[in-house]
């Protein structure tokens, strides 16, 4: 099956579905807290055409779950559904099985207004499915917690709806130190919890990809997958072609393709992409940059990792390269972010 390259929308823009929102409120009141920093009304969040974006979403959540116990987002994930899901979520219920849906979920997951890559590995006899760039870095901890936590309870939850059968999970990695809720997601997942993973991981028998979904339906999954197929049409058309490569950008980092193959990636000539960039008043070599420059600053900021090994990581011969480079792109020294950090 072709994929289009997925669009990637500003965090500004409003994009993301009021659903989100109201779930959140729905899930706060039942365990005694509200839901705070939204300025809208009850009327909005049940109007099914409101929209916000991905900004005020993660605002209003950092908000409303600051003083709210850990776990949360395993309650959320549990009432997540694919009814919700609208003509994406019919594609996946009306899909032959669950590798077929795994597919269709790697093509469509832009139309949820969600953008991150789901790849899977098979290995012996498992599935290692790998979900990469689920939140943007130097994200909250908090936030960090409870949209995993969400989004691989609903994964497993709806396979296990779509199917019938309990899905038989072996491990489940998450890419940062267990929280002191940890003893919450042995609980929820029963199964090897892997904190400090390279990335967010489930890993289960590798038959369960082949298992049929109880309400498959080969003529409604096709009709739904064209009207999906024209929807994402659409959405391409909206992002410039500086935004579309950025995103691919954020995926490959911290590796970065050279514009020859990220012109092939286009299905076009290298001169092309650099002319439509120029007319974009941008170029390759800048949107590098700008990620280098998110990536630097998140490094700084959230670990404890040397100017060295950060020059290392972004791909720089030396630290004086990068130092020069962030002295370039911020006006200031590493150390001075470091500095800051600590005021």
């Amino acid at each position: 099956m072709h994929r289009l390259a997925t669009p990637q929308f500003s965090k500004t823009e409003k994009v993301v579905g009021i659903f989100y929102l109201s779930l959140l409120k729905h899930v706060l009141d039942e365990a005694g807290y509200s839901l705070r920093g939204f300025h809208g009304t009850d009327n909005d969040l049940h109007d099914p055409h409101q929209r916000i974006s991905l900004q005020t979403l993660f605002r209003v959540s950092l908000c409303s779950l600051g003083d709210v116990p850990g776990g949360l987002g395993f309650k959320y994930g549990q009432q997540l559904n694919l009814v919700a899901a609208d003509t994406v979520g019919q594609v996946l219920m009306s899909s032959a099985n669950l590798k077929e849906a795994l597919c269709y979920l790697q093509r469509y997951h832009p139309l949820l207004s969600v953008c991150l890559n789901i790849t899977p590995y098979k290995q012996g006899d498992k599935i290692n499915l790998h979900f990469e760039h689920l939140y943007p870095p130097g994200i909250h901890e908090v936030l960090r917690w409870f949209v995993s936590e969400a989004l691989l309870t609903s994964v497993v939850r709806q396979a296990e709806w779509l199917t019938g059968k309990q899905l038989p999970l072996v491990r489940v990695g998450l890419p940062y130190a267990a929280p002191k809720h940890a003893h919450l997601y042995r609980s929820e997942f029963a199964c090897e919890i892997d904190f400090d993973a390279p990335t967010h991981e489930l890993v289960f028998d590798s038959r369960y990809m082949d298992y049929p979904i109880l309400t498959a339906n080969a003529e409604l999954c096709a009709f739904k997958a064209r009207h999906c197929d024209a929807a994402l049409r659409r959405r391409h058309q909206r992002f410039t072609l500086a935004t579309r490569v950025k995103t691919r950008l954020t995926e490959s980092y911290p590796e970065f393709p050279t514009i020859e193959e990220m012109a092939d990636l286009f299905h076009t000539s290298r001169s092309v992409l650099y002319r439509r960039l120029q007319e974009e008043h941008t170029s390759y070599q800048q949107l590098v940059n700008e990620i280098k420059r998110e990536a630097s600053l998140s490094l700084l900021r959230e670990t404890m990792m040397t100017v060295g090994e950060i020059s290392e990581k972004l791909g720089f011969s030396d630290a004086s390269s990068f130092r020069r480079a962030f002295k370039n792109w911020t006006g200031m020294q590493p150390s001075s972010v470091r500095q800051l950090k600590q005021v």
